[in-house]
């Protein structure tokens, strides 16, 4: 009794903010109240600074239940520095925020220095992926391991299947230097743009009662998550991820810094990537095999968690993780999954 359902779409067609190819953005003072899809998605852009940015109902007599039908913000592609401060996110159907480049999957060997490779959910392609001078480098995808022990240089990039990479799922691309011999339609590779990943600051923000998760970085840049109040998050309140084979969302942290935040009561639910509160989970099918971490560099200091339930931090591929410095206090506020 007192139970809410919600019907919805599978389609998130339209997001309340859009930002594409920009350079120095700022957004201040802006509220998202409701949008069918993501609250607001920047792609190959720049230097993006929130402060005060909020995806929140318009008040406690707000009818709505939800105030998106997918992520509150949602980076994808981009470089330079992501600082998002300030915010309220509520009642997403989603994350407060996603962080992440996209993998190619190579599907042909053209020669020594050339690949065809195409975007692979059907929910991510059509927008460029990459320019020539970026720099890449090749990932096995059942273990998720670099390939080769360098980087790469684009030369020349051009879609395949249209005129020019909008709109467009398959590119054919040119490298500076000879490819690893392995690599090619015959495997499971991706193909990982290391130029477009940012720094990301997530600062003194709210996050609360929505479906999902709290916050994911997937880059290899600098990531400070810091002075947050994560508040009931459904799923897990932090996630590093990374994927070669579902959602191709790229990549391996290198350098995460997690502190002065507040957990109240994440995991209300256990159906995806809800191994704890903070979780490192890499989708790695080939796991036993893996000789290289996946990610690395984890810091997780001077927080306080108060929770039902006993999973604090779930790490796997993980080299370097220090918990230190942490408080915990436990309530019953929900049964306990463990």
């Amino acid at each position: 009794p007192g139970e809410r359902y919600v019907l919805s779409s599978w389609k998130r067609p339209r997001p309340g903010v859009f930002i594409s190819e920009c350079t120095n953005t700022v957004l201040e003072n802006v509220k998202v109240h409701y949008a069918e899809g993501i609250g607001l998605l920047a792609q190959m852009s720049e230097n993006i600074t929130l402060d005060r940015f909020s995806v929140c109902l318009k008040g406690e007599d707000d009818p709505r239940f939800f105030t998106t039908q997918a992520d509150a913000t949602h980076f994808s592609a981009c470089k330079g520095v992501i600082v998002s401060k300030n915010g309220l996110y509520e009642g997403m159907a989603d994350d407060a925020i996603n962080v992440h480049g996209t993998y190619l999957r190579v599907t042909k060997r053209l020669n020594d220095t050339t690949l065809q490779a195409r975007y692979m959910h059907p929910q991510a392609w059509g927008f460029k992926w990459g320019e020539t001078g970026d720099s890449v480098q090749f990932v096995e995808s059942e273990k998720m391991e670099r390939v080769g022990s360098h980087f790469n240089t684009i030369t020349s990039i051009k879609a395949v299947d249209k005129p020019t990479e909008f709109g467009a799922k398959e590119f054919e691309i040119t490298f500076a230097a000879t490819l690893p011999q392995e690599i090619s339609e015959t495997g499971k590779f991706g193909i990982e743009n290391l130029t477009w990943t940012p720094e990301v600051v997530f600062s003194d923000n709210i996050i609360r009662n929505n479906r999902a998760r709290g916050a994911l970085f997937s880059t290899p840049k600098r990531v400070i998550c810091e002075n947050n109040l994560f508040d009931h998050t459904h799923g897990t309140a932090i996630l590093l991820c990374g994927d070669c084979n579902g959602w191709y969302e790229t990549g391996a942290c290198k350098e995460v810094i997690i502190r002065n935040n507040r957990f109240i009561n994440a995991l209300t639910a256990t159906y995806q990537f809800t191994n704890a509160v903070i979780s490192i989970y890499p989708e790695i099918p080939n796991l036993k095999d893996q000789q290289q971490f996946f990610h690395s560099g984890i810091v997780i200091e001077n927080n306080t968690f108060e929770t039902f339930d006993r999973p604090l931090v779930y790490a796997k591929s993980t080299d370097g993780l220090i918990f230190r410095n942490n408080t915990v206090t436990y309530n019953t506020e929900f049964e306990p999954f463990h």
